[in-house]
């Protein structure tokens, strides 16, 4: 604002009793490193919050006793904390690798190759980026590469999001997650992933018991009546594979069907009647008074 029309805004609000223009910098602070501990910087947070960078680092380096403007510090904690940077920072900004990483090892760990993780990022097997996410040295310093475009990775939560439940057809990459220990998606917690303190739960998962767990939905989902094409988008797979798993359920009821014990509940009741009934006709033949009455009959 020019002077008349700030010295205008100080006499309303000072006739309000809301005039106050300075306020303590430490709720600014602790938002600050609040945010940088969720990976978002000081120039990020700078252009989220409209308060100049150069700014947020006088705040920060300033003493105790050091104050700001109160619309400073109404900017900076507008801007939430969020639980991954790239939730709310620029396609370009840089934020951290580690959740990514994680995410696209877990995919190579249950089956799928880095080759079509890659294709399906739209991006080729030896990019420098797909290095970084297998954890490989990356950067011009050989040293391994710890951010990575917001954009890329919003990119590989989303691949992650669609194929976790989905195992993967590589035998040689399952083997390559076994041999570098990268725990398998099912292993991590989705709301702990991006926490650099969070460690995986070992669990007793198989690609096996997932490919049962895909049969199961895709048994519900033919049974609410949809397409193998609709359960094939909505399970993220092909049709064929569904097809085949239509057909696998179909066989596994047919043999249960097959071998199910039969209902002979009549049949042993009937059996069971004859022998009441044996048993009581035995039992009057080795009567006394029935033996006295044959005998006199002779």
């Amino acid at each position: 604002m020019c002077s008349t029309h700030y010295s205008a805004h100080r006499r309303r609000q000072i006739a309000y009793g809301r005039w106050n223009p300075r306020v303590p910098a430490d709720a600014v602070r602790a938002h600050v490193e609040a945010m940088s501990a969720a990976g978002v910087n000081a120039n990020q947070l700078a252009k989220l919050s409209g308060v100049s960078q150069p700014a947020l680092s006088q705040i920060m380096a300033a003493g105790p006793d050091k104050k700001v403007a109160a619309w400073v510090e109404a900017a900076v904690l507008a801007v939430s904390v969020p639980e991954r940077a790239a939730e709310v920072t620029t396609d370009t900004a840089l934020v951290p690798i580690l959740g990514a990483r994680r995410r696209f090892q877990a995919l190579v760990a249950s089956g799928y190759p880095a080759a079509q993780l890659a294709r399906e990022l739209g991006t080729a097997r030896g990019n420098r980026t797909i290095r970084s996410l297998m954890g490989q040295r990356a950067d011009r310093d050989g040293r391994v590469t710890q951010e990575i475009a917001a954009e890329r990775e919003r990119a590989v939560k989303a691949l992650f999001d669609r194929l976790q439940l989905v195992p993967g057809p590589s035998a040689q990459a399952r083997a390559l997650g076994k041999r570098h220990g990268w725990p398998l998606p099912i292993e991590w917690d989705e709301h702990a992933i991006d926490d650099p303190n969070a460690r995986p739960v070992q669990a007793r998962w198989t690609p096996a018991s997932a490919r049962e767990e895909r049969r199961e939905q895709v048994v519900e989902l033919t049974a609410r009546g949809l397409s193998e094409d609709q359960i094939a988008e909505r399970l993220g797979i092909n049709a064929r594979l569904v097809a085949r798993d239509r057909a696998y359920n179909s066989r596994k009821r047919e043999l249960a069907e097959r071998h199910a014990p039969q209902d002979n509940s009549r049949d042993i009741a009937t059996m069971a009647q004859v022998a009441a009934k044996a048993r009581a006709d035995l039992a009057v033949r080795r009567s006394p008074v029935r033996s006295r009455a044959i005998v006199r009959s002779r």
